[in-house]
């Protein structure tokens, strides 16, 4: 069907879970950049002119981590070397001086340490990074809006001194991932140390030492789940009271270990969205409000203030091995795009020596920048502000998109020009945002998990192994439907 409408009630009917859009375009369309194509500062430059707020997010990636979830692609290596962690933190410090004029040119909004596992830094190394951004932002503590780092549950039980000594550093938000309360569930997933004891006890020792906001997370689809005890984890989160929680339907892409050894059978039913609504039904009753499709905040306290920004068009500059820049002109990344020792060592190396330059990427259209702020910011946004960078020649492509939406239930118009997300709109959120994605960055994704898919395939034909291919794509899980029909 090519009716925008009849299409996207078709996938509705059907209960397609497209992955979670955090990001357009998908690093899945990112390209190798030609050497010398992009001099950073012009590039940060005309964003400034041409497109975006004089305003910055800043995104600091650390990959360490103790043990890797099965789930997980994320730019992650094994490591506990302090030796390590201290050339590591040596390196992201001197790429923060590096970028200290494109820091200064705005005002500073946030800064989030992610990764892996940040947590597993020692205090003195946060010291470090802080003084280092004292020292080309001297007043950013008066302007940043959000100081966060991801953790795991471990790391905090492990070193809880030093988790407070991030709180008297500045740290006003953890992002501690739980996904489950099932200790079956947590262990097949790969995280057998994250017991639910340990779980209660890092939620306890963040509350205790009075961090305003603790993020927390629950997955839909793992191995062995059903619907009781996906009840069992919603209701005792909520009786455990963080500020902010998530909901994501487990996707395993197929750079993942699960997806690469087959070696993991999850769901991915449209029951899953049965699963959604009593999550939904749960935190609104405790009276958590929904902040996007997956989050959920406490009034006043909780949320997601680096996601909120990134989506309503404030770039991000991403430092650190792994890290992916948002801008007005390019999304890319500098360095290493493949996890590995040696690649993290080249980081190091590189960043020493100045010579860290985007080597893969995206470079963005006017068409693109517009469909950008569709994709991820239609939970609250104003046409208007995309008329200035060319949605209206646009129109007879956006609006039987929007048209449809309207008609599906999913947007409320809001005033002439704004439209909003109705509840509908928010479940059903992804199934909207991938219709807005232009044909260019839907042919480059099909293009490189084809390629995944064709490289799972030959190794697990080497292993012996039966062949899963996951899906990526709202197309692609439509194909697979109607061949097993």
């Amino acid at each position: 069907m090519s009716n925008p409408t009849d299409q996207i009630a078709d996938c509705i009917a059907q209960g397609v879970i497209p992955p979670y859009n955090y990001s357009y375009p998908p690093r899945s369309t990112y390209r190798p950049l030609a050497p010398g194509q992009w001099d950073l500062k012009e590039l940060w430059a005309q964003d400034l002119t041409k497109y975006q707020v004089p305003e910055l997010n800043l995104y600091l990636h650390v990959p360490f981590c103790r043990y890797k979830c099965g789930f997980c692609n994320l730019y992650t290596v094994i490591s506990t070397d302090q030796d390590l962690y201290d050339a590591y933190t040596d390196a992201l410090c001197t790429q923060i001086r590096d970028h200290a004029e494109i820091i200064q040119a705005r005002r500073l909004r946030t800064v989030y340490i992610g990764g892996g596992t940040p947590a597993l830094l020692s205090l003195r190394h946060f010291e470090q990074i802080f003084a280092t951004i004292a020292e080309v932002y001297p007043n950013w503590r008066s302007t940043v809006e959000e100081v966060a780092v991801e953790a795991t549950p471990d790391s905090i039980v492990a070193d809880p001194d030093g988790f407070e000594g991030l709180i008297r550093l500045g740290l006003t938000r953890a992002n501690i991932g739980i996904q489950s309360l099932v200790p079956q569930e947590i262990r097949e997933a790969g995280r057998g140390q994250a017991g639910q004891d340990v779980i209660r006890e890092a939620i306890r020792i963040v509350q205790d030492k009075g961090l305003p906001d603790l993020s927390t997370d629950l997955i839909m689809g793992f191995a062995g789940q059903t619907d009781e005890s996906w009840r069992h984890s919603v209701d005792e989160l909520a009786a455990l009271a963080p500020t902010t929680i998530s909901t994501y339907f487990l996707t395993v892409r197929p750079d993942a270990w699960f997806s690469r050894t087959g070696a993991y059978q999850y769901m991915w039913k449209p029951e899953l969205y049965d699963r959604y609504d009593y999550a939904r039904e749960v935190f609104t009753e405790h009276g958590y409000v929904q902040e996007g499709s997956v989050r959920y905040k406490t009034p006043g306290r909780g949320g997601y203030v680096q996601k909120v920004l990134t989506f309503h068009g404030v770039p991000l500059l991403g430092l650190g091995v792994g890290a992916r820049s948002y801008t007005g002109v390019l999304d890319y990344m500098t360095g290493s795009v493949k996890p590995s020792m040696s690649e993290v060592a080249d980081y190091i190396t590189q960043a020493r020596n100045h010579s860290l330059v985007p080597t893969t990427g995206f470079a963005l259209t006017p068409e693109e920048i517009v469909r950008k702020r569709l994709v991820l910011d239609s939970f609250d946004l104003d046409l208007g502000e995309l008329d200035a960078i060319g949605l209206a020649g646009l129109r007879d492509r956006i609006d039987p998109v929007l048209e449809a939406a309207e008609a599906n239930g999913l947007i409320h118009r809001v005033g002439p020009r704004r439209i909003q997300l109705t509840p509908k709109g928010f479940k059903y959120r992804d199934i909207l945002s991938w219709s807005f994605f232009s044909d260019r960055v839907i042919e480059l994704d099909r293009e490189h998990y084809e390629s995944l898919h064709d490289r799972n395939s030959r190794a697990k034909k080497n292993m012996g192994t039966p062949v899963r291919i996951t899906g990526v794509t709202t197309q692609e899980q439509n194909e697979q439907r109607e061949k097993s029909a």
